[in-house]
């Protein structure tokens, strides 16, 4: 690989990891590899507010991390296949699973 891939490999790795640097988010992450969910649906599973939930979403929504699927006024997410999925189910089965 030559250097300037490796630097921009380096780039894309450091902000995936800066993405999975927060503990809401990786616990949303988490619950969108178990299942797609709504903002209502994650608040009440993590114990946290729905703005709180909307702004880490929005931020995932950016990095392309999740996608969303609207069915009437609810807005479901889940977690997008990719590189993200990959490490959130290395994650997962580490970590998350009882």
């Amino acid at each position: 690989m030559d250097l300037e891939k490796m630097q921009e490999s380096a780039l894309k790795a450091s902000n995936m990891m800066k993405l999975f640097g927060h503990q809401h988010r990786l616990m949303i992450l988490c619950e969108l590899k178990v299942s797609e969910k709504s903002v209502g649906d994650l608040s009440n599973i993590l114990g946290i507010s729905q703005s709180l939930v909307s702004q880490h979403l929005a931020r995932m929504r950016h990095e392309d991390v999740v996608t969303s699927r609207r069915d009437a006024q609810v807005v479901y997410y889940a977690l997008k296949e990719g590189p993200a999925s990959t490490l959130i189910s290395t994650i997962y089965d580490i970590f998350c699973v009882d």
